[in-house]
This record gives structure tokens, C-alpha cells and sequence, in this order.
């Protein structure tokens, strides 16, 4: 019967894969007070969005399967507002009633929700 030989190397590539990855992390920094890192610049004074001013765009981004879509204000990342689509919203009052519930009726029965997938 025939030895695979490579599934014996296998731990030593692996090993290997480990040693170079720790050290491609210690490249050379400059010393820890040159400040040359993610901690060198104010970047969340670049994205700030002081309150009472209106962020210079909006992301409309969707929910998936639970029929939402949110709105997120850039640069800030703000999470602004949480649209029901095709959820219930129990908190603001938003849904059905007697005269919508034909509209939710499919061939699978009565289904209150969908999906805002692709909005």
C-alpha cells in the first residue's frame, strides 16, 4: 500500500505558516512614541457630526429577512432611523389591520412579514 508522504509534512508546513505570520506582525514600528500606528492621526475628529448638523450623506441599507431597512448617516455612522418595510412595528404602531389583512394572504396562508432583501 502506497504512503502519502505530504499528509506527514502537513504539521510542519503548518507550524511553519504560524512562525511567519507571528512574525509579519513585528514589523518595524519606529519606536512606541513616534505615534506611526492606527493612533497617530484624530481620525474620529475627521468623521465627527456635531449635534443639531445633518451628515453630508445617507446609506439606506437593508434588513435582510427581517423586512427593515436602516438609514445610517456618513461620515458619522450614525444609525438614524429603522424603516418597517415589511415588518411589524409594534412601537410606533405600524402593521396591518382588518382591511389589510386580505393584501397579506398568500397561497402559504396569512404571512404578516417579508423580505427587504433587495429593497
Amino acid at each position: 500500500m502506497k504512503s502519502h508522504s505530504g499528509f506527514r509534512l502537513l504539521p510542519f508546513f503548518a507550524l511553519l505558516g504560524l512562525v511567519a505570520a507571528f512574525f509579519s506582525g513585528c514589523g518595524n514600528q519606529g519606536g512606541a512614541g513616534q505615534g506611526t500606528g492606527a493612533l497617530a492621526g484624530d481620525v474620529a475628529s475627521q468623521v465627527y457630526v456635531p449635534p443639531g448638523q445633518y451628515d453630508e450623506f445617507y446609506a439606506f441599507l437593508s434588513g435582510g429577512f427581517s423586512g427593515q431597512v436602516s438609514v445610517y448617516g456618513l461620515p458619522s455612522g450614525r444609525l438614524l432611523r429603522v424603516i418597517p418595510v415589511f415588518s411589524v412595528d409594534a412601537e410606533k404602531g405600524y402593521g396591518f389591520n382588518e382591511e389589510t389583512k386580505p393584501m397579506l394572504n398568500t397561497s402559504f396562508g396569512f404571512v404578516p412579514w417579508d423580505d427587504a432583501h433587495h429593497p
